[in-house]
């Protein structure tokens, strides 16, 4: 035993010689003069660093991969060693420390560095890649259209106000009631041209749009989704008003959906959805154990006296349903066949009810199908005046009946196509701070869940999203409660799965 101890621990000595051997040496190169000249930095009290791929854990965090300016140049270099990996494709930033915070690079994407068997020079780059201190004099047109928020009952254009708050005093400071008029003969669409002077030239100003209930500043419901942003380049023409301009160059960001919510992601049509459950698993645990137990109140039932339909639609109404959420198994309202254990229910849905319909089943009005937030998620499509959606499994959603099957099929007998494929996209925005969106395609239907990983491999957060249908998919992720850095996230629907990287900035 010694003998074989001895001999494991030399081996992991030469390996861990093999790679210092073999690990190569980085040059990396920022030139801080123009952070300098726009007073972001100051050289006699702040500080530049690397965070990225290239630290050992905890990676994009802490302050081991310092740049220096020896020469007094502004421009701070650093050579670090960077050990051999599978792709040898590492990815970094930098970050500079000012007046004690923080200050990373506003940049859509990580830089990157490849390394092989020889030593490399990254060639000289700008922060942020802003590499002058010019100014610039713009005006903005901001636009947004709102025809989806009205639809949806969440802006009331009588009323409401759709305001721009951003990072200039112009539009607010993140505050204020920068008002958006509609614009005449585009109904639902909002804008507003706002001059701006002096802005940094190459420098992003982020923005946001919000709805003030009742034109209240204090009553704000903001975008859900990233930060928008607009970069003057100086080169922006001046053509308003003809023709010779005001002396400020036009910048038209695209116009967009409050919230990046789109028709596609609404039905637009008045709908009845047909929820299908078989009940199989259910009967079974109560004949085989004699009761089952509401996971969350642990209530408990030892017969079936009725089935409910519960989601965000009616606000999760356990213990009390109104009857019109109630399914049978009687041949009546959306059920095809009496008796055949496949409990349904036709429930109307308005237009501007969101497309991604989740929800969850209960027996006597409790919630006894899945634990908390472990729901189905279907999709409803309005383009006739009934959709009958696919038949859940009860409890698939969990493992809580996970000894007792289904056995009716779960094809869609609405003639749905067949997907060939199973993808998962790259989340975006990427990096992205607190969430993102993850999109994805699934060839067939089964249990599908999301875990996300740190870098050393340990779960830090998991979606169970139950039975999901054959299709493109898309959800959002959350991760306020994480830490700065870079995770796996792992997407499993039955017997498939497939993984890819995300970074978190804050």
């Amino acid at each position: 035993m010694l003998k074989a101890k001895s001999l494991a621990l030399l081996l992991a000595i030469v390996a861990i010689g093999i790679a210092q051997a073999s690990a190569t040496q980085v040059t990396y190169q920022i030139n801080m003069t123009v952070q300098t000249a726009l007073g972001n930095f100051t050289a006699a009290t702040d500080s530049v660093f690397i965070r990225g791929e290239i630290q050992a854990d905890p990676q994009w965090a802490g302050y081991t991969h310092r740049v220096l300016d020896g020469d007094g140049d502004g421009i701070y270099t650093g050579t670090f060693d960077v050990a051999p990996r599978p792709d040898n494709s590492y990815e970094y930033k930098f970050v500079l420390v000012h007046n004690g915070a923080d200050v990373w690079e506003t940049l859509p994407a990580n830089r990157e560095v490849v390394v092989g068997d020889a030593a490399i020079t990254q060639p000289v780059v700008f922060f942020s890649d802003i590499s002058s201190a010019a100014s610039v004099d713009v005006e903005v047109n901001f636009r947004v259209n709102m025809t989806v928020q009205d639809l949806s009952g969440t802006f009331d254009p009588a009323s409401d106000w759709i305001v721009v708050r951003g990072n200039h005093a112009n539009i607010g400071s993140w505050g204020g009631a920068t008002q958006l008029i509609e614009e005449t003969g585009n109904p639902g669409i909002y804008s507003l041209r706002v001059q701006f002077d002096d802005l940094p030239q190459n420098t992003p100003l982020e923005y946001k749009f919000v709805i003030l209930d009742g034109g209240d500043p204090n009553a704000a419901s903001w975008e859900s989704s990233a930060n928008r942003s607009f970069t003057p380049t100086g080169t922006e023409p001046d053509l308003l008003p003809p023709p010779n301009g005001n002396g400020y160059g036009e910048i038209n960001p695209e116009l967009v959906f409050f919230a990046n919510i789109t028709p596609d992601d609404i039905i637009t049509n008045d709908v009845n959805v047909i929820f299908q459950v078989e009940d199989t698993p259910l009967n079974g645990r109560i004949a085989d154990e004699g009761y089952v137990y509401d996971v969350q109140t642990n209530d408990t039932i030892y017969t079936i006296e009725s089935i409910q339909a519960a989601g965000f639609f009616n606000n999760w109404p356990w213990g009390n349903f109104a009857p019109e959420y109630t399914l049978n198994d009687a041949g009546t309202n959306g059920d095809l066949t009496a008796g055949d254990h496949i409990w349904s229910v036709s429930i109307p849905f308005a237009a501007g009810a969101p497309r991604a319909l989740i929800y969850k089943y209960g027996a006597n009005q409790l919630d006894v199908e899945a634990g908390f937030a472990l729901n189905h998620q279907q999709t409803i499509d309005d383009s006739q005046a009934s959709f009958r959606m696919s038949i859940d499994c009860w409890g698939s959603p969990d493992t809580l009946y996970q000894h007792w099957a289904c056995t009716t099929s779960d094809v869609n007998d609405d003639g749905a196509p067949i997907i060939s494929e199973f993808a998962l996209e790259q989340n975006y925005p990427n990096p992205f701070n607190p969430t993102t969106t993850i999109s994805f395609t699934l060839n067939q239907a089964n249990l599908t869940s999301l875990n996300v990983f740190d870098v050393l491999g340990r779960t830090v957060a998991t979606m169970n999203m139950g039975r999901m249908e054959a299709g493109r998919h898309t959800i959002s992720f959350d991760g306020s409660n994480m830490s700065s850095g870079v995770y796996f996230y792992q997407l499993e629907s039955g017997a498939v799965n497939a993984t890819r990287k995300m970074l978190l900035l804050k």
